[in-house]
This record gives structure tokens, C-alpha cells and sequence, in this order.
């Protein structure tokens, strides 16, 4: 029991935000930090990114550079790091149920003709957390004292320059996307407590829905789409849908298109109620995980009253509450490491768009 309490305390954003923070600005590389900002108070966040990076206009198309075959990573499994995940992990059980199917990672980030450029490939889930969960394990360890040294980081993570080479062979890529709606004239958002059994950030806040991408048919033969993956994860997280990241008997992968909760808010956008748009993409410093930050804007009159009481969480979260976009409490829980650096850098990018959004229309 005391075991799981020191790894549920470890896997919170705030046991390595400081130590994280600190590593960055001895090595002289406090521009390689998002900082978030409100009204006077300041908060650096071990993401790292860079202006350039906070899109608002490019499309995925544009933005994911991607080979159908997919390129497989090359990383090796590394068993060590899948034990210390076995008591907390679902996916890594003894008993026979594994989940090890393949995921989008990043293989590096360069400039295209539209702004920056994401290139991927695929990597098995022991894949990704082998390479992404052996930096994060080597954190755990310089903070407690167990061992100072950190050549991981030193060598694949020391800066931002080193990070978009995607040096490890298996950065997951994934969204957090922030779901934020008009209700009557107040931009509310869901805000998630993060389930103890999910691969990182355990107990942590989050946008919802958070998730790591995948291809259509789930293998290498197919490309990989943002909003289908949204769609995919919304029908899960939000409305209690059979999770489709396994292979089934279903012919079309987009089978979950019709169901009543995704096709309403397909309906929602065709008729110009719904927006989804990237806002930018950065490393999460502690296990070098790419995030894309994505909003979900709603603004379908009674959305609230239609849609939330059909929403129910799945196994990845405790719970899900309705916050107040602009709010001093998501402000003071932004400020004090409540959430997962990535979903701070969504949030403050979702107020700055959201907020140009209300000034164009006054």
C-alpha cells in the first residue's frame, strides 16, 4: 500500500515540476518553457515549445507529415520498464490481457510550407513506454535521491533543439483537447480528474479528452487523423462507448460515426455550431511525450442542457466537472501545478483564441 502511495504521489504534475523547471534553467534554456501568464502572476511550465508553434489556422493535412505504409520504430522493449508499471498499469497486467497495439509517435519536427511540419510513425505501446517511460523513471530517481545523475535527459532531452529530433524512436503523439462551450454567454469547459490507472499524470486535472493517436484500422496500413481520433475518444470518455482501440469485426473503422452522441456533434459542425481547430503542439519535459492541443468549440444554443446529462466518465477518469473558461479557480489551479503541462499550455491557448473570438464579435 505504501508502495502504490509513492507512485501515486510521484505521477502527480506537482512532485516534478520544480525539479523539471530547475534542470531546464541551470542549463541556461528558460525560452524552451511555456510560461503561462495572468494578470500579473507567472508560472513556468516544463512543456517545452515555441511560439512558432501555437497554430491556429493550419489544418492537420498540413501540419502531420505521415507515409502510408507507416514507418515502424525501431526502439527495443525494455522489461525493466514495463514492471515497474505492472501494479498500476492496466495494459501491463500478468494475467494475459495486454494491450500492446500500435500508436502514432513522433519522428520529428521541421518547418513545411504552412508553418511547422510533424513527422510520424508508428510504435508499439511497450515501444513508447520503453523509450518514454525510461526518461521518466530516470526523473523519478534524481528526485527522490536514488540516483543524481540523469544521462537520458542529458543526451535526448537537454534542450529543445535536441527534443524535435525525437531522439528516443517512440514520442508518443497524442491531443489534449480543451471541450469548452457557450452557456449562455459564459464559455464553460470540462476539466477531468485524471484515473490512477492511466499510463501518466494519475490524479492530475486534464482537459478531456486526453489520448494518444492511432491509425484508422489501427496498423500500420492506414493514416492517422486528429479529429478522428477526437471523435473516437470523445465517444469513450464522454458518452461510456465501447472503446474501439482494439480490433473488432466492425468492416468500417468509422463505425461509431453514427452513433447518436458523435453524430450530433458531426451535425453540430456541418451546421456551423461546432468548431475544432489546432492550437499548437510542444514535449512534455518529462517523459518527452509530443502533445497537439486542440479546442472543441461548441456554441449550439442549450448544448449544456441537451449533452451533459448524457455524458458519463469511462475507466481513464475519476470524474468530470463543468469550469468556468475565465474563472479564478482554474486560473489558481493553472498557477499551482494542479494540471499536466500540457493541458496548462491547451488552456491558456483555448482563453487566448476563444477570447479573440468574443472581441471580433463585439
Amino acid at each position: 500500500m505504501k508502495h502504490l502511495t509513492r507512485i501515486q504521489e510521484q505521477r502527480h504534475p506537482r512532485f516534478t515540476h520544480d525539479w523539471l523547471v530547475r534542470y531546464y534553467l541551470d542549463k541556461g534554456r528558460l525560452d524552451d518553457l511555456y510560461l503561462f501568464e495572468d494578470n500579473g502572476h507567472r508560472n513556468l511550465v516544463p512543456f517545452l515549445t515555441r511560439p512558432s508553434w501555437a497554430i491556429t489556422d493550419i489544418a492537420e493535412e498540413e501540419l502531420i507529415q505521415q507515409d502510408v505504409p507507416q514507418f515502424r520504430s525501431t526502439v527495443n522493449v525494455d522489461q525493466r520498464v514495463l514492471r515497474r508499471r505492472v501494479n498500476y498499469l492496466p495494459g501491463v497486467r500478468r494475467d494475459g490481457a495486454v494491450w500492446n497495439d500500435l500508436l502514432a509517435c513522433a519522428a520529428g519536427v521541421g518547418d513545411g510550407p504552412k508553418g511547422p511540419r510533424i513527422r510520424l510513425i508508428m510504435a508499439e505501446y511497450f515501444q513508447f513506454l520503453s523509450a518514454c517511460g525510461s526518461l521518466e523513471d530516470e526523473t523519478y530517481d534524481a528526485i527522490r535521491g536514488r540516483n543524481r545523475r540523469t544521462p537520458l535527459r542529458d543526451k535526448f532531452m537537454p534542450d529543445l533543439k535536441t527534443a524535435e529530433l525525437c531522439p528516443l524512436g517512440a514520442h508518443a503523439f497524442g491531443m489534449q483537447a480543451a471541450f469548452v462551450f457557450d452557456d449562455d454567454g459564459v464559455f464553460k469547459i470540462l476539466i477531468q480528474r485524471r484515473s490512477n490507472s492511466v499510463s501518466i499524470y494519475g490524479g492530475a486535472l486534464a482537459v478531456v479528452p486526453v489520448f494518444g493517436c492511432q491509425s484508422f484500422d489501427l496498423t500500420d496500413e492506414s493514416s492517422v487523423s486528429v479529429y478522428h481520433n477526437f471523435l473516437r475518444e470523445v465517444y469513450e470518455e464522454l458518452y461510456g462507448g465501447v472503446e474501439v482501440e482494439r480490433p473488432g469485426p466492425r468492416v468500417d473503422p468509422r463505425w461509431f460515426y453514427v452513433e447518436p452522441s458523435v453524430a450530433r456533434l458531426i451535425e453540430a459542425r456541418e451546421a456551423g455550431e461546432f468548431e475544432f481547430k489546432l492550437l499548437g503542439f510542444g514535449f512534455d519535459a518529462l517523459n518527452g511525450e509530443i502533445d497537439i492541443s486542440g479546442l472543441a468549440l461548441v456554441t449550439k444554443n442549450h448544448f449544456a442542457c441537451d449533452e451533459l446529462a448524457r455524458m458519463t466518465a469511462n475507466w481513464e477518469i475519476q470524474n468530470i466537472q463543468v469550469w468556468d473558461l475565465f474563472g479564478a479557480r482554474l486560473t489558481a489551479a493553472l498557477l499551482t501545478n494542479e494540471f499536466s503541462p500540457g493541458s496548462v499550455y491547451t488552456i491558456a491557448r483555448a482563453r487566448e483564441v476563444v477570447r479573440a473570438r468574443k472581441e471580433g464579435q463585439s
